[in-house]
Protein backbone atom coordinates (compact mmCIF):
# COMPACT_ATOMS: atom_id res chain seq x y z
CA UNK A 1 0.00 0.00 0.00
CA UNK A 2 1.35 3.43 -1.17
CA UNK A 3 2.13 5.91 2.22
CA UNK A 4 0.21 8.94 1.29
CA UNK A 5 1.72 12.20 1.59
CA UNK A 6 0.57 14.97 4.12
CA UNK A 7 0.54 18.76 3.53
CA UNK A 8 -0.60 21.64 5.76
CA UNK A 9 -0.69 25.21 4.48
CA UNK A 10 1.83 27.98 5.75
CA UNK A 11 1.33 31.82 4.53
CA UNK A 12 0.12 29.94 1.58
CA UNK A 13 2.80 27.76 0.55
CA UNK A 14 2.09 24.06 0.47
CA UNK A 15 4.43 22.34 3.02
CA UNK A 16 5.21 18.54 3.63
CA UNK A 17 4.44 17.45 7.21
CA UNK A 18 4.27 13.59 8.69
CA UNK A 19 1.31 12.41 9.51
CA UNK A 20 1.67 12.59 13.34
CA UNK A 21 2.09 16.66 12.62
CA UNK A 22 -0.94 16.53 9.98
CA UNK A 23 -3.42 14.87 12.05
CA UNK A 24 -1.95 17.07 15.62
CA UNK A 25 -2.98 20.33 13.48
CA UNK A 26 -6.52 19.18 12.38
CA UNK A 27 -6.92 17.96 15.98
CA UNK A 28 -5.96 21.61 17.47
CA UNK A 29 -8.01 23.18 14.57
CA UNK A 30 -11.16 21.31 15.26
CA UNK A 31 -11.29 21.81 18.66
CA UNK A 32 -10.53 25.47 18.43
CA UNK A 33 -13.86 25.49 16.25
CA UNK A 34 -15.74 23.27 18.46
CA UNK A 35 -14.75 25.95 21.21
CA UNK A 36 -16.03 29.14 19.55
CA UNK A 37 -19.08 27.19 18.41
CA UNK A 38 -19.49 26.65 22.26
CA UNK A 39 -18.65 30.06 23.01
CA UNK A 40 -21.32 31.53 20.74
CA UNK A 41 -24.03 29.30 21.67
CA UNK A 42 -23.43 30.40 25.28
CA UNK A 43 -23.61 34.04 24.24
CA UNK A 44 -19.89 34.50 25.53
CA UNK A 45 -17.94 36.88 23.17
CA UNK A 46 -14.01 35.59 23.28
CA UNK A 47 -11.42 37.84 23.08
CA UNK A 48 -10.11 37.25 19.93
CA UNK A 49 -12.85 39.56 18.98
CA UNK A 50 -11.54 42.58 20.59
CA UNK A 51 -9.02 44.26 18.70
CA UNK A 52 -6.26 45.37 20.40
CA UNK A 53 -7.23 48.49 22.28
CA UNK A 54 -9.43 45.83 24.11
CA UNK A 55 -12.36 47.27 22.34
CA UNK A 56 -15.03 44.98 20.66
CA UNK A 57 -14.73 45.56 16.65
CA UNK A 58 -17.22 46.93 15.33
CA UNK A 59 -17.58 44.90 12.50
CA UNK A 60 -19.00 42.22 14.92
CA UNK A 61 -22.48 41.45 14.49
CA UNK A 62 -24.66 39.06 16.69
CA UNK A 63 -27.54 37.66 14.86
CA UNK A 64 -29.03 36.58 17.67
CA UNK A 65 -29.13 40.12 19.49
CA UNK A 66 -32.89 41.80 19.02
CA UNK A 67 -31.80 45.00 19.18
CA UNK A 68 -35.33 46.65 19.11
CA UNK A 69 -36.05 44.75 22.11
CA UNK A 70 -32.68 45.71 23.50
CA UNK A 71 -33.61 49.33 23.09
CA UNK A 72 -37.36 49.06 24.17
CA UNK A 73 -36.37 47.56 27.80
CA UNK A 74 -34.30 50.61 28.03
CA UNK A 75 -37.12 52.82 27.25
CA UNK A 76 -39.09 50.99 29.62
CA UNK A 77 -36.32 51.22 32.60
CA UNK A 78 -35.96 54.95 31.97
CA UNK A 79 -39.47 55.28 32.14
CA UNK A 80 -39.78 53.44 35.38
CA UNK A 81 -37.05 55.25 36.83
CA UNK A 82 -38.96 58.70 35.98
CA UNK A 83 -42.20 56.97 37.94
CA UNK A 84 -39.91 55.56 40.61
CA UNK A 85 -38.13 59.60 40.39
CA UNK A 86 -41.95 60.87 42.01
CA UNK A 87 -42.42 58.27 45.06
CA UNK A 88 -42.23 60.14 48.75
CA UNK A 89 -39.08 59.13 50.63
CA UNK A 90 -41.09 56.65 52.52
CA UNK A 91 -42.42 55.08 49.46
CA UNK A 92 -39.19 54.75 47.76
CA UNK A 93 -37.59 53.40 51.30
CA UNK A 94 -40.59 50.47 51.53
CA UNK A 95 -39.68 49.93 47.30
CA UNK A 96 -36.40 49.41 48.12
CA UNK A 97 -36.18 46.97 50.94
CA UNK A 98 -38.51 45.09 49.25
CA UNK A 99 -37.54 44.49 45.61
CA UNK A 100 -34.00 45.79 45.48
CA UNK A 101 -32.54 44.30 49.40
CA UNK A 102 -35.23 41.09 48.88
CA UNK A 103 -36.51 42.35 52.87
CA UNK A 104 -39.77 39.85 54.17
CA UNK A 105 -42.74 41.86 54.67
CA UNK A 106 -42.56 40.46 58.01
CA UNK A 107 -38.80 41.93 58.95
CA UNK A 108 -39.62 45.35 57.31
CA UNK A 109 -42.85 45.27 59.81
CA UNK A 110 -40.81 44.19 62.62
CA UNK A 111 -38.40 47.31 61.69
CA UNK A 112 -41.47 50.01 61.47
CA UNK A 113 -43.45 48.41 64.07
CA UNK A 114 -46.18 47.48 61.70
CA UNK A 115 -47.79 44.32 60.64
CA UNK A 116 -47.03 42.64 57.75
CA UNK A 117 -50.71 43.10 56.44
CA UNK A 118 -50.02 46.81 56.67
CA UNK A 119 -47.02 46.73 54.79
CA UNK A 120 -48.29 44.38 52.33
CA UNK A 121 -51.49 47.34 51.93
CA UNK A 122 -48.62 49.99 51.68
CA UNK A 123 -46.73 48.07 49.06
CA UNK A 124 -50.08 47.31 46.87
CA UNK A 125 -50.63 51.03 47.04
CA UNK A 126 -47.00 52.18 45.85
CA UNK A 127 -47.44 49.27 43.05
CA UNK A 128 -50.94 51.12 41.80
CA UNK A 129 -49.60 54.42 41.93
CA UNK A 130 -46.91 53.31 39.69
CA UNK A 131 -48.72 51.23 37.16
CA UNK A 132 -51.05 54.23 36.67
CA UNK A 133 -48.01 56.02 35.78
CA UNK A 134 -46.63 53.53 33.71
CA UNK A 135 -50.11 52.70 32.40
CA UNK A 136 -50.03 54.86 29.04
CA UNK A 137 -46.37 54.47 28.26
CA UNK A 138 -46.22 50.63 27.87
Amino acid sequence: MDKKDYYLYVKGKEVKVSEEVYKAYWKITEHEKYLIKKDWKNNVIPFSAMDYDGHFVDNIIDERVDLEKIVEVKMQIEELNKALATLTKKEKELIEAIFYKEESLRSIGKKEKASYQAIGKRRDKILEKLRKLLEDKF
